[in-house]
């Protein structure tokens, strides 16, 4: 197995030739590799029940690996989740790894001369997916209470150990928040497939047992 090469190969922000056609001889990526990042929003999803929203930014422009990204929201979401409880924040990835990463392998030392092909298929084949960074773009979003902004600092500052470069962390009021007493009547919602399964299974079951009762019955009343 192929091991992950260091981010500092691919940091570096290049013109991308990433262009598709609907015929595949005329486009330059023919196939790109499916991102590792499961979820984009983690936590309680009713961000107006928040009054602050943590942000982590980066400070330089860079490409960001799809499993830098993943790894980073693992941490902050197993963080919050053991300090605060998994119903007092919400998570929101504000990047997306749009851009294709290619490599052209030519290996070094002895016995190079046989896997090197020189400029032969220069382009490169597709290996991995970044997002690309800006100078102060946010990365990672927070939605926390008042009394929790410590704790998800000390998450998003594990987080930023994830990505290599230096990260800033600001505090800002949530423009979504609806106030304390309407948030008091918001049911907390997590990203949770299994419940809409289990209440597709007791539906199918009592519409069962509803048509066993119905074909009990009428053979009652024929006897009648």
């Amino acid at each position: 197995m192929a091991k992950l090469r260091p981010a500092s190969c691919h940091r570096r922000i290049k013109r991308a030739y990433t262009r598709t056609s609907k015929y595949r001889r005329l486009s330059y990526i023919k196939g790109a590799p499916n991102h590792k990042i499961i979820h984009f929003d983690s936590g309680n999803r009713r961000y107006e029940m928040f009054p602050k929203t943590i942000v982590l930014n980066g400070t330089k422009a860079i490409n960001l690996r799809h499993n830098a990204i993943e790894a980073a929201r693992i941490v902050v979401t197993r963080q919050m989740s053991k300090t605060v409880g998994k119903f007092a924040f919400g998570l929101k990835l504000k990047v997306f790894p749009h851009h294709i990463i290619r490599e052209n392998p030519i290996a070094m030392g002895a016995g190079a001369d046989r896997m090197s092909q020189g400029m032969r298929s220069a382009f490169g084949k597709t290996i991995s997916r970044a997002a690309r960074l800006k100078p102060d773009q946010t990365i990672i979003q927070l939605y926390v209470q008042e009394e929790n902004i410590k704790d998800a600092k000390r998450a998003l500052e594990k987080a930023s150990k994830k990505f290599g470069i230096s990260c800033t962390i600001r505090t800002l009021d949530n423009p979504l928040y609806v106030g304390a007493e309407a948030a008091a009547l918001i049911k907390p919602k997590l990203r949770e497939a299994a419940p809409k399964a289990e209440e597709e299974a007791t539906e199918e079951t009592e519409t069962a047992e509803e048509s066993e009762t119905e074909t009990e019955e009428k053979p009652a009343k024929a006897t009648a």
